[in-house]
């Protein structure tokens, strides 16, 4: 049997993972010019840092409220964002940030939204993002093969990019044949029964796969067919909420007076946000550090790498996990909070007529 890691050890090993990374990049990159670098650091780009944060929350909140009003729900601007905070401390302790998705969905069903449509637009977000991920990185790595010199990063890049294909592949095919996906998933999770110990989780999962697909099935047809405007509207917060995210790395580097490229350092991000995306540490710790130090060394010179590295993870990362933490624990607590994070309190995907009473 597997043993369960509770939210507590999940907590603790983000935080001991955060920590231990700080000082192995401090260690490897702060000298003398780095106190001097230090120094000199212009707080006024630091402030504008401060206004892209605001503006990159915004554009997130913006999208979730669109979503939500698509199918009949209006979210206050405090409530949205409260909520927003809270799933980026749950996915940032979980593998590949995808903890947060059950307590977004609860969040939502606070509301009046039912736990179908709630899903659909936890779906809706989430493949908005991958879209312009999955398109992005690839491209730009097409046509610029020198931003990924190391091999080992190359060969991880396509591993990542042949595990995104086959995701967005079943991703169409469980839309457009439902059915058929249902039963090739079926199929695939029975050879699990081959292990005694998960013999008996296979029923379940199965279900909620199956939910899931369905789910998807419903809330893309109802996106493209009746609500295509709110789509528009969600994807344009989406390019916003990704230029200010990228934009955040450009001015701490302005910051510390470093003069480079604007295309580039968005080149450099749409790579590795598509590393990042699948990392199997909690909230990317490591893997974003580490793809950050060798992508951005050709560019940024090394005694200046820690001070970007440190000052980009706690404006795009840090900051919104330490909001939400303060949130989910007032709100929420530690307690209920496991329930979450262990799918406890995910309820049963409820039928259309459930799911529409919206308030």
């Amino acid at each position: 049997m597997f043993k369960k890691v509770t939210t507590r050890k999940r907590i603790f090993y983000f935080i001991l993972y955060s920590i231990a990374i700080i000082f192995v990049v401090l260690g490897v990159t702060v000298g003398p010019k780095t106190f001097m670098a230090l120094k000199q650091l212009q707080i006024r780009y630091l402030l504008a840092a401060i206004g892209l944060v605001c503006l990159m929350f915004y554009f997130d909140v913006l999208r979730l409220q669109i979503l939500a009003s698509a199918l009949g729900a209006k979210l206050s601007f405090v409530y949205t964002f409260n909520s927003i905070m809270a799933y980026n401390f749950l996915s940032a302790i979980t593998p590949a940030l995808t903890g947060g998705e059950p307590l977004l969905v609860y969040k939502l069903r606070e509301k009046g939204i039912g736990v179908g449509k709630g899903t659909s637009i936890v779906v809706i977000r989430g493949i908005l993002m991958i879209i312009f991920i999955a398109i992005g990185g690839p491209l730009i790595i097409y046509y610029h093969h020198e931003l990924l010199p190391n091999l080992w990063f190359r060969r991880l890049f396509e591993g990542v990019a042949v595990f995104l294909l086959i995701l967005i592949l079943a991703i169409v095919y469980a839309i457009f044949s439902t059915l058929k996906a249902e039963h090739l998933v079926e199929k695939l999770l029975h050879l699990l029964d081959r292990f005694n110990f998960l013999k008996s989780k296979t029923p379940k999962l199965i279900q909620s796969i199956d939910s899931w697909i369905e789910e998807l099935n419903l809330s893309m047809k109802l996106f493209f067919k009746e609500r295509k405007w709110s789509l528009f509207c969600a994807m344009l917060c989406t390019v916003a909420f990704i230029c200010t995210n990228y934009l955040l790395a450009y001015v701490i580097i302005k910051g510390l007076n470093c003069n480079v490229s604007l295309a580039k350092v968005f080149m450099i991000q749409f790579v590795l946000y598509f590393l990042l995306y699948f990392s199997p540490t909690p909230g990317g710790s490591g893997v974003a550090e580490g793809g950050f130090y060798v992508l951005f060394s050709p560019l940024v010179p090394n005694h200046l790498l820690g001070l970007l590295i440190i000052l980009w993870r706690f404006f795009t990362i840090y900051l919104g996990v330490i909001w939400g933490g303060i949130i989910i624990m007032k709100d929420l607590g530690i307690d209920q909070m496991e329930d979450l994070a262990s799918e406890k309190m995910k309820p049963v995907i409820e039928d259309e007529n459930s799911s529409g009473s919206a308030g």
